[in-house]
């Protein structure tokens, strides 16, 4: 499931990311890596923040989509 579809205040963890290499290091460089567990803290116009490493990263619903999750319960 793309990340994009996660709800606010959802958690999940990266199973893959899709798109160019570019995009695939962009990504890796922020945290982005297989098994990574993600935390949906905001949603505000398609952009998405999110909790992740202990950091936060603003992406937005293009970009989202690229990265491939399994919702946490």
């Amino acid at each position: 499931m793309p990340l994009a579809l996660i709800r606010e205040g959802d958690r999940a963890r990266v199973k893959a990311i899709t798109g160019s290499d570019a995009v695939r290091k962009h990504l890796g460089s922020l945290g982005f890596v297989s098994g990574a567990l993600i935390t949906v803290i905001q949603i505000s116009a398609g952009n998405m923040i999110l909790g992740i490493h202990d950091s936060r990263v603003a992406l937005n619903r293009d970009t989202a989509a690229r990265v491939m999750v399994d919702p946490v319960a």
